[in-house]
């Protein structure tokens, strides 16, 4: 089966102007924020592995408006830019799929997030997702630390009001402060 590297691509080059040669500043910056996984939230090597996908299919990788030779040349510098800065860091924080909400809907609160979710969101760069889907009793999100421990994040006040409950079977102690070096968030026990 081939990688479905399209939409990874299409993230890559949507903003860039493509229809003239980019310079090495544009590319390494591209290439830090996919290590940084700020912007660009999935694995570095999901990226990676599209864009060697892409540069190999044969088929047209540039947008209606972008020259073919220039986001080839591109995303030929962009890999070699991230060979260049690898083996790539774990990120601090990911998100899991809400399939692990199941695992961890009945979890203790551990801590409380002094914020709304919206603040988390922005904070984080990532989104929560309505629990059940379209009905949003709850709004999750769904994190796993670099360390290795998992938690989820729920909030079900108004979107304005902050108290966002910090849910994990791991120790709550080293999870909490675990959170709070991670993602610049803090939490309070409780």
């Amino acid at each position: 089966m081939r990688f479905p590297w399209r939409g990874y691509v299409n993230q890559l080059t949507h903003a860039a102007d493509l229809r003239h040669r980019v310079d090495d500043e544009f590319v390494g910056r591209v290439a830090d924020e996919l290590i940084r996984q700020r912007f660009f939230t999935l694995p570095v090597a999901d990226y990676h592995r599209a864009v060697t996908a892409a540069l190999g299919s044969g088929e047209r990788i540039a947008g209606e408006q972008d020259d073919e030779d220039v986001t080839r040349d591109f995303l030929a510098r962009l890999v070699r830019a991230l060979d260049d800065r690898g083996p790539w860091p774990e990120p601090p924080y990911s998100t899991s799929g809400t399939s692990e909400w199941t695992a961890l809907r009945e979890a203790p609160v551990v801590a409380r997030v002094p914020l709304t979710d919206r603040q988390i969101e922005a904070s984080l760069n990532r989104v929560f997702a309505e629990e059940p889907p379209g009905v949003g009793d709850v709004r999750i999100l769904i994190l796993r630390l670099g360390t290795g421990q998992q938690l989820a994040l729920r909030a079900s006040r108004p979107f304005a009001e902050p108290g966002v409950d910090l849910m994990t079977y791991d120790d709550p102690v080293s999870t909490v402060a675990a959170f709070g070096e991670l993602t610049g968030i803090e939490a309070e026990l409780g």
